[in-house]
């Protein structure tokens, strides 16, 4: 099994006022994989789904709905995450890109990653 593609069908972002001077933007994310309402179609099963984004202190939201086909069998209750990563990935890039839109940092933090020495067997 396998993504065969992610299709979003609603994006809406809203700028709900200015941050106050010195604030810290805690952002919540929420992320709902619906199987249940998942629909099998030729071998294909198509997945729904929705991420919510919202700040604290609330000046910004974000609302991506979409579905996901995913080729093979696949447990629509029970995700393997090399299914469940792509589709939260490919929403959430979705999102720093409104948000930058908007003028808000993206959605997760971006933590450099340290330098890792090569190890050789």
């Amino acid at each position: 099994m396998s993504v065969a593609g992610i299709r979003f069908d609603y994006i809406h972002a809203e700028r709900l006022g200015v941050p106050p001077p010195g604030a810290q933007l805690q952002m919540n994310m929420q992320v709902m994989i619906e199987g249940e309402r998942a629909v099998k179609r030729s071998g294909v099963t198509e997945i729904p789904f929705t991420v919510s984004i919202s700040s604290a202190p609330s000046v910004v939201t974000v609302t991506i709905r979409g579905v996901a086909a995913i080729q093979g069998d696949v447990d629509v209750k029970n995700l393997p995450p090399h299914v469940a990563a792509p589709i939260m990935q490919a929403a959430l890039f979705e999102a720093a890109l409104i948000m930058r839109e908007l003028g808000f940092p993206p959605p997760l933090p971006i933590q450099p990653q340290p330098p890792q020495t090569p190890h050789y067997a």
